[in-house]
C-alpha cells in the first residue's frame, strides 16, 4: 500500500523572522561573525540586541531592534531622523525594513539616567539635563514642520481615551466589580472637564516617554546632545507639560515627585516666557492623567503570570496619584474616584 508522505512542517512564526532578520542584516553589511547579545525591554514587546563585530566598515557595535505591525517602526524611523534634525541624540538609523520591524541603528551604551538615579547617583544633575533637552526639543521644534510623517494629535477626547485603560482594568481589580455604563460616561466627563482648557496652548512635540528610563547617558557630548532618546515610537503632537510629566514620574522610583521644581525651574531658564503657574498646573494634570493610564496597565500586568511582577509598582503609583488628585484643579476627577470607591484618601 502506498503511504502519502507526511505534509511538510511549516516554518514557526520565530524560525521565518530569524531568517528574515539575517537577511537584513547580511543586506546591512553585517555578516555572521557579530556577537550577539539580547537587551531587555522592559513593557515593550518590541526585542533589543546588541551586535558586536571584530571588523567590517563603520561601527563595531549597533543596537538590532525587532518590531511586531502594531509597534509603529516607520514612525520611529522617521522620529529619528527629526530629533537628530532638532540638534538631539536620537539613534542614527543605519539600516531599516519598517514595514516588517526591523532597524540596525546607532548603539548609544547602556548607561541609562534610570538606571544611575537606582544606582544612588545625585538626582539634581540628572533632571536639570533631562529638562534642559526638552526645553531645548520644544523651543527647536515650534519651527519644524514634521513632512516626512504624520503625527497623531493628543487633544482632550485622545488623552481621555488613554486614560480609560484605568476603567478597564485597575477599577475591576482593586473593586471586583465592573466599570458601569453611567460610571464611564462620568469619567469621560470629569477629565474632560479638567483636560480641555489644556488645548488653548500651541500643541507642541510630545515624545510621550520622555523618563529616566528612556534617556540614556552621553557626557561627551555637549548639551543638550548629552542626553540620548529611545523610545519615542508613539510620538505625537500635544501639551509641552506631558513630557515634563514623563520625567517626572514615579512609576519605578520616588526620585521625580521630589524634583517637581527643579526640572520646572530649569525649563523655563530655557524656555523664560513659559508662564510657571500655567506650566505647574498643567504638568500636575497630565501627570494624574499619565498615572491613571498607568494603573490600567499595572493591572492588567498583574493578569499576566508573564508579566505579574510588574504590579509591584502599583502601591507606589496608587500613592503618588492620591497625592495628585488632591491638588483643586483635579477636584471633578476626584470626586469620581470618591463615588466609584477607588484611590480615595
Amino acid at each position: 500500500m502506498n503511504v502519502p508522505p507526511p505534509p511538510p512542517t511549516l516554518p514557526s512564526a520565530e524560525d521565518l523572522l530569524a531568517a528574515r532578520t539575517r537577511v537584513f542584516l547580511e543586506d546591512a553589511g553585517w555578516d555572521g561573525a557579530a556577537t550577539v547579545t539580547s537587551i531587555p525591554a522592559d513593557f515593550s514587546s518590541r526585542r533589543f540586541a546588541r551586535l558586536e563585530r571584530p571588523h567590517g566598515a563603520g561601527p563595531r557595535t549597533a543596537i538590532l531592534m525587532q518590531a511586531g505591525p502594531l509597534d509603529q517602526t516607520p514612525a520611529f524611523v522617521a522620529l529619528a531622523a527629526i530629533l537628530r534634525g532638532l540638534g538631539l541624540s536620537a539613534p542614527e538609523v543605519y539600516a531599516a525594513w519598517p514595514d516588517e520591524g526591523l532597524v540596525l541603528m546607532e548603539d548609544l551604551g547602556g548607561a541609562t539616567f534610570g538606571g544611575q538615579l537606582s544606582a544612588g547617583a545625585p538626582p539634581e544633575a540628572i533632571y536639570r539635563r533631562a529638562a534642559r533637552t526638552l526645553a531645548h526639543l520644544h523651543t527647536r521644534f515650534e519651527g519644524t514642520a514634521t513632512t516626512t510623517l504624520t503625527l497623531p494629535r493628543f487633544d482632550t477626547a485622545a488623552l481621555v481615551a488613554k486614560a480609560e485603560q484605568f476603567l478597564d482594568f485597575y477599577v475591576p481589580y482593586v473593586r471586583g466589580t465592573p466599570v458601569r455604563v453611567e460610571e464611564r460616561d462620568a469619567f469621560r466627563a470629569a477629565w474632560t472637564e479638567v483636560l480641555a482648557p489644556l488645548e488653548a496652548a500651541t500643541p507642541t512635540l510630545m515624545l510621550r516617554d520622555f523618563m529616566p528610563d528612556n534617556l540614556m547617558d552621553l557626557p561627551e557630548r555637549a548639551s543638550p546632545r548629552d542626553v540620548g532618546l529611545i523610545d519615542f515610537q508613539d510620538a505625537g503632537l500635544g501639551p509641552a507639560a506631558y513630557d515634563l510629566a514623563s520625567l517626572t514620574e514615579a512609576v519605578r522610583r520616588d526620585h521625580g515627585a521630589a524634583y517637581v521644581d527643579v526640572v520646572e525651574t530649569t525649563y523655563r531658564e530655557v524656555r523664560p516666557g513659559e508662564d510657571r503657574e500655567a506650566l505647574r498646573t498643567a504638568r500636575t494634570l497630565l501627570a494624574a492623567k499619565r498615572h491613571t493610564r498607568v494603573l490600567g496597565l499595572l493591572a492588567r500586568c498583574a493578569n499576566e503570570p508573564a508579566r505579574r511582577s510588574k504590579a509591584a509598582f502599583l502601591p507606589r503609583v496608587e500613592a503618588h496619584t492620591r497625592g495628585l488628585l488632591r491638588d483643586p484643579a483635579l477636584r471633578p476627577v476626584a470626586a469620581w474616584c470618591q463615588t466609584a470607591g477607588v484611590l480615595r484618601g
